[in-house]
């Protein structure tokens, strides 16, 4: 049962630490909003992207230029999120507390780390490619069963990069662990990682149908979503959070 007690350790700690959450990413977050809606606005307002055609507009019709500019907003947005993300693990990992309304900056943490979630960001995509070749081949050749392999595959591919995930966290503190590093300290841990998964899924079902049933009033239904948005992303950290502090430094849960 150790994914559950990872799990309820991670609900744990955003709960007992909401007023601290808040202190760290209510200044990244409210950057983030200002960062997107004044880009969406100079698009609309440039005439780059018409209104109303935004959805239709073929993507040869855009420029290398504004491609490249909408990659750096990505770059800065991503920067300003890992801002916040990085001061959280410092806050639970190291007990670095929060002062005031800004987060400290660390500058080469918040680099390393935004290198290391591209570095899994590739491994990813060539890993879901691999699988995706391979599978659809069992899926074409042996019907519902070979189905069900790609399911297992990708299930496969999913655990192996949850192991991955605790170079996050090091890459937060400071810690140089590479991805073989990684695996070695997640070894034996598919187990937890796969319940760990399932509680997720659960939680976000649960999250779903809570939506869908309040979809009818529209206004009280945007609050929650956004509120739940919040509520889930600050769980994710604090699990890779918590699956650092256990895998790699041999904490309890």
């Amino acid at each position: 049962m150790k994914g559950w007690s990872i799990f309820s350790h991670s609900v744990s700690m955003v709960l007992r630490n909401f007023q601290a959450a808040i202190q760290i990413f209510l200044v990244p977050t409210l950057l983030v909003f200002a960062v997107v809606f004044a880009v969406v606005y100079a698009v609309f307002q440039s005439g780059i992207i018409p209104v109303g055609q935004a959805v239709n507009m073929p993507l040869g019709s855009v420029s290398t230029g504004f491609l490249l500019q909408m990659a750096a907003v990505w770059v800065v947005v991503m920067l300003i999120s890992i801002w916040g993300v990085v001061a959280w693990h410092r806050y639970v990992l190291l007990e670095e507390m929060p002062e005031g309304w800004i987060p400290r900056l660390h500058t080469s943490n918040i680099l390393i780390y935004f290198l290391r979630a591209v570095q899994l960001a590739i491994v990813s995509v060539i890993s879901l490619i691999a699988v995706a070749f391979i599978g659809s081949a069992f899926a074409e050749a042996a019907g519902y069963f070979g189905v069900a392999i790609l399911i297992v595959l990708f299930i496969a591919v999913a655990l192996f990069l949850s192991r991955l995930l605790v170079i996050l966290p090091a890459a937060a503190v400071g810690r140089a662990i590479s991805l073989s590093d990684a695996l070695e300290a997640t070894k034996g841990a598919i187990p937890a990682l796969f319940l760990l998964g399932v509680c997720v899924f659960l939680a976000q079902l649960v999250v779903e149908l809570a939506l869908s049933a309040v979809a009818g009033i529209p206004v009280f239904s945007l609050v929650l979503q956004l509120g739940f948005a919040v509520i889930l992303s600050l769980l994710n950290v604090s699990i890779m959070t918590t699956l650092y502090g256990h895998y790699v430094e041999g904490r309890p849960v």
